[in-house]
């Protein structure tokens, strides 16, 4: 896949993106950085997301039907490869970017990064929601 068709193939799935999780025009626009009228070109098939929307796109709405019937499952891996220098380094082990443990609820736990001071709750070593408030994850995961 290029690059070329990769935004073509975005510039199509972003109003079904948009229908499928309900969302206005407004709040789509808002999320993906454009303006409305933008939005409303792009829709009609007037303009186009281009490369940085498009990643905006998949990486945001990576877990919607219409992304992932598209794309698959692992859109790091695939914008990855479709970069110019697919020449990239392991994560770097930083002291300044750990999780620590906040919450121990036997399945569930809750930790926090402690760069960006995100919260995540994971169950069996998978994220299952995150917030950068510690209420609006409880509140949100029923905890």
């Amino acid at each position: 896949m290029t690059r070329e068709s990769f935004i073509a193939l975005c510039d199509r799935k972003e109003k079904l993106v948009r229908n499928e999780l309900g969302y206005s025009q407004e709040k789509m626009s808002s999320l993906l950085g454009v303006s409305k009228k933008t939005l409303v070109e792009i829709e009609k098939w007037r303009s186009s997301l281009g490369w940085q929307g498009a990643c905006t796109l998949c990486t945001l709405f990576q877990n919607t039907r219409e992304i992932t019937l598209t794309f698959g499952t692992d859109i790091p891996a695939l914008l990855q490869a479709m970069t110019e220098d697919a020449a990239f380094l392991p994560p770097v082990d930083s002291p300044h970017a750990q999780w620590i443990l906040i919450l121990d609820l036997g399945e569930n736990k809750i930790e926090q990064n402690t760069a960006s001071q995100l919260y995540r709750l994971r169950r069996g070593g998978e994220t299952i929601a995150a917030a950068f408030e510690l209420a609006e994850l409880r509140k949100r995961c029923g905890i």
